[in-house]
């Protein structure tokens, strides 16, 4: 005989089983890029294997090689320490695989962490957990209220394909377009050159004392190219990885409080009985308490790394644009690539600005939909669950950088302002 308890228990979700399993489907293949990217450098996003070891090994290696790339940096700055132009793009490459690692670190140390935040907001894992459509079942406002949600969810789902799109795109062109120019460069000189002793170009700006000039004799220019590969790759795919999980995790507390917003405003709805709203209620609040952990759990997932990120973006910005300024006088071909630089680069912290705006946005919105529905026509017991919750939700949420600031517009503004600061200084040290 079927089970027809296991039969309701299904009904009343948000969605049944094998809806929800095509919804988890469907959501990792909306960021199959971002996962795909993860793997490159040595990380698996989705459901861990047995070959994770590997790819942690991997992503060692590709570590230790970058690390080992500084050492031409460091020459290059020693030698040059008096040309600011020369050594600028070499500092802000140097700042950006900093960033870059210390996320791989990060991801390195707490693997387990990020698949399961990452896997719950695939799943949608806190609205198949609410007791409210269990409660709402059978009224008339089941179907509109799962439609309604579902379309905040599908617009969350949309801005993260979008961002992480152009941040792709962003990373992809300021990649081909080192590795390519570097490539073309030193096939042309070798084929000018009847020896080996031509001076080679390396993706990054380097130097390496006694091996740069004896063309693409093996090992002179093979190691030093490994080196700085491995350099540029984590400069824009190891970062990739990192920021886009944050755009995930981040769209999708938006797209949580936005729902829950939404529950609130139709709890005084006519579609809702008079005896059954006080439970409506309790169930409101029990979603927002999942929300507020998880809210509390982004937070301190991200807040502490973001800090290096944020110090050293305010001297990659002021650099990028000091190298524009002198290629616009010198080299277009610069002017591009700096453009193309801070497309890439510095739309990092444009990413943790704006989402972390329209997080703290959409957690603003939780006390007024308390406050605004009919709460005044409702019983004794409504009004005080009204009002204990307008008190407790007026703390909003926001997504912190460590202890200093908070992710906003505002703060993105403030850094544009001191970033242009460091610009004018380079230009008068320049000057003098």
């Amino acid at each position: 005989m079927p089970d027809f308890e296991a039969i309701s228990s299904q009904l009343v979700k948000m969605y049944t089983p094998s809806e929800a399993a095509a919804l988890e489907k469907l959501n990792y293949y909306k960021i199959r890029e971002m996962i795909r990217a993860t793997w490159t450098v040595g990380y698996n996003m989705k459901k861990p294997t047995r070959w994770d070891i590997l790819l942690q090994f991997w992503s060692i290696v590709l570590i230790a090689a970058s690390l080992a790339s500084f050492y031409g940096h460091y020459q290059l700055f020693i030698r040059f320490i008096h040309d600011i132009p020369r050594i600028s793009e070499t500092i802000s490459t140097v700042f950006q695989c900093t960033m870059a690692i210390m996320k791989m670190v990060y991801f390195l140390l707490a693997p387990r962490k990020f698949y399961v935040l990452l896997r719950r907001a695939c799943s949608h894992e806190m609205l198949l957990n609410c007791e409210l459509f269990r409660l709402v079942a059978d009224l008339p406002i089941a179907r509109p209220l799962r439609q309604h949600i579902e379309s905040i969810m599908n617009r969350c789902w949309i801005s993260k394909r979008r961002q992480l799109l152009y941040y792709l795109f962003a990373c992809s062109c300021i990649l081909i377009n080192y590795f390519v120019t570097s490539l073309v460069i030193n096939l042309y000189r070798s084929s000018t050159h009847e020896q080996n002793d031509f001076e080679v170009v390396l993706p990054i700006p380097s130097l390496y004392p006694g091996w740069m000039d004896k063309g693409i004799t093996f090992p002179y220019f093979h190691i030093p190219l490994i080196f700085e590969t491995a350099n540029l790759y984590l400069c824009g795919m190891g970062t990739l990885g990192f920021d886009v999980l944050f755009i995930v995790l981040c769209q999708h507390g938006v797209g949580l409080m936005q729902s829950l917003s939404h529950m609130i405003e139709c709890s005084t709805s006519s579609l809702v009985p008079q005896e059954m709203r006080v439970e409506y209620m309790r169930c409101c609040i029990y979603q927002y308490q999942r929300v507020a952990a998880y809210a509390l759990e982004l937070n301190n997932t991200f807040r502490h790394i973001i800090i290096i990120q944020f110090l050293l973006s305010l001297f990659c910005w002021g650099l990028i644009l000091f190298q524009m300024s002198v290629g616009i006088a010198t080299s277009m071909t610069t002017t591009l690539r700096m453009f193309m630089y801070l497309a890439a680069g510095g739309y990092q912290i444009v990413i943790y600005c704006y989402n972390g705006q329209l997080f703290a946005t959409a957690s603003e919105r939780i006390p007024k939909a308390f406050y605004n529905c009919l709460w005044y026509a409702e019983s004794r017991e409504f009004r005080q669950l009204i009002r204990m919750m307008i008190m407790r939700s007026n703390q909003t949420f926001s997504l912190d950088v460590s202890w200093f600031t908070k992710m906003s517009l505002p703060t993105l503004l403030s850094m544009v302002r001191t970033s242009g600061q460091y610009f004018l200084l380079l230009q008068n040290i320049t000057q003098k």
